[in-house]
């Protein structure tokens, strides 16, 4: 029985899973900035390693099955059965894989802890197997209430209880990894109570083979793209010794991921779900994409010159005084916010209408750029030490603006999509950016809040001092909305007039809404 594909609800959607996703950062957030003071600094460069492998493994052992039945209009009842004992076929056996590779991969970084994490790990292959179907069912549907129910469960016992609890007793990386598999199997319970489907041991030869077609160009493109946005991590491990600088980069790229992560998840599900519904009406899909570059103009640009100017307190905030000398890392990876949310909206496009040809084209451009910036930054003269950490931050910076432009390129001739047009909805944000680089300069009339008492710790001091420059930059933000409100159109007033529309009447709804 074919499964009808419905109309994609926007509105409801982006609704759930930015609740979700907001959810998801703050609970995540709570969790690894309690877990950078309970366990050493090295536990986290041994665990991106470890993290980085079993990711990168992760992606050949799913070969884009959930991406098959989301982006398939057409899903049977035989897509969803082959699927599930396909995808957990393959957990198996990459787990079994990984399980015997594992001392390898020790012996290559040096690290013979990495043998045991990585096996243990690795049993998130079959877990993930298990669950690809109702998970993308959910996805595909739209229900993500749903997706919102289960991974904020999933995090609460997994991370914040499980993980937390055992790190304070003095697990210390174990803590990290207990938390990591708890998560992922209430995961797959709750998807699994969210959307039951149909279990059999029996492969339809047909369903596979469309799922696979689809799947194998979307695993091609996804091992692209993760392989380029985890290869540095993969060089400064290789070429340093020293597990503590491993550990500040992996955490600084961390925080540079945060809000990149957020509207990752929002374009992986929301925008790819929904413009896979629509990808014969082009004119409506170039609409969505112009839409969708102009909200997050609005939010990243600012937000990202903001992160730049307050990256010193941020990464305290976040991670603790432990990791101040990763600061001069954390603030040139904040340079490649904005860049990078440009193109995850360009890479749900590209997969929503099976463009993976082109969008693979030009990660491999991107992987090759950042892996030889990362080799020369790391192997010219410093020996390896945290100036050589940060040149491989300037070559990700550079190989992350080439990419933009190679999207942006793509969006213009390939998808027609006018370049004024898209360059007039991402200026909107260009001046909000302005507004919080004047909010800056104004807080040289405000004291800073400096260690007056012991009983400020210097988390809640960079607190305060974040808090006073955010408030500051959407006072001056506010002012100039409100003295000419066409500022944020770009081209279009429908989001503004659709935003302050709801205002309760009165001369400042008149005056937004003209």
């Amino acid at each position: 029985m074919t499964e009808k594909t419905p109309e994609p609800k926007f509105g409801s959607s982006l609704k759930w899973q930015s609740v979700n996703v907001t959810v998801q950062v703050v609970l995540q957030l709570g969790f690894i900035a309690a877990l950078a003071r309970l366990i050493p600094t090295e536990a986290f460069g041994i665990m991106a390693i470890a993290l980085v492998v079993v990711g990168f493994v992760e992606i050949f052992a799913q070969v884009g099955i959930g991406p098959a039945l989301i982006q398939n209009p057409n899903v049977t009842t035989e897509h969803r059965r082959t699927a599930f004992v396909f995808s957990l076929g393959l957990g198996i056996i990459f787990f079994a894989g990984t399980y015997f590779a594992a001392p390898a991969v020790a012996e290559l970084y040096n690290q013979p802890l990495l043998t045991e994490v990585l096996r243990w790990i690795s049993l998130s292959f079959i877990i993930s197997g298990a669950y690809v179907v109702p998970r993308s069912m959910l996805i595909k549907k739209m229900q993500f209430k749903y997706l919102f129910l289960c991974s904020s469960t999933a995090m609460i016992f997994g991370n914040l209880i499980i993980g937390l609890s055992l790190a304070a007793n003095g697990a210390g990386i174990w803590a990290y990894v207990a938390a990591l598999l708890t998560q992922n199997t209430l995961l797959g319970i709750g998807y699994w109570i969210a959307s039951p489907g149909p279990v059999s041991l029996k492969l339809n030869k047909v369903a596979l083979r469309e799922m696979v077609g689809y799947g194998g160009r979307s695993t091609v493109f996804n091992m692209i793209n993760y392989a380029a946005g985890k290869i540095d991590t993969m060089v400064v491990g290789v070429q340093t010794t020293d597990w503590t600088l491993t550990g500040f980069y992996d955490r600084s790229a961390y925080l540079m991921g945060l809000p990149v992560t957020v509207l990752g998840k929002l374009g992986d599900s929301v925008l790819f779900s929904g413009m896979a519904m629509m990808q014969s009406d082009l004119e409506r899909l170039r609409r969505t994409v112009l839409y969708s570059v102009h909200a997050v103009s609005l939010f990243v640009i600012p937000l990202t010159v903001f992160l730049i100017l307050r990256a010193k307190e941020v990464t305290v905030l976040l991670l603790g005084s432990s990791f101040l000398e990763a600061t001069p890392i954390v603030t040139i990876l904040f340079s490649c916010v904005a860049l990078r949310s440009f193109i995850k909206i360009g890479d749900a496009t590209m997969r929503a209408t099976d463009r993976l040809k082109v969008g693979a084209i030009i990660k491999l451009g991107f992987l090759f750029a950042v892996g030889l910036g990362s080799w020369w930054a790391m192997t010219s003269s410093g020996g390896g030490g945290e100036g050589n950490v940060i040149k491989v931050a300037w070559a990700v910076a550079f190989a992350t603006a080439l990419q933009t432009i190679a999207v942006a390129a793509w969006m213009v001739w390939g998808m027609q999509i006018n370049f004024v047009g898209l360059i007039r909805r991402i200026l909107p944000g260009l001046v909000l950016g302005v507004a919080v680089l004047i909010g800056a300069y104004l807080l040289i009339f405000i004291p800073e809040v400096k260690n007056y008492s012991n009983s400020l710790m210097p988390e809640v001091i960079n607190a305060i001092n974040i808090s006073i420059h955010l408030a500051t930059s959407m006072i001056v933000a506010a002012i100039m909305i409100i003295a000419y409100p066409k500022i944020i159109d770009g081209g279009d007033d429908v989001m503004r007039k659709k935003l302050f529309g709801k205002l309760r009447n009165g001369k400042l709804k008149s005056r937004l809404t003209i």
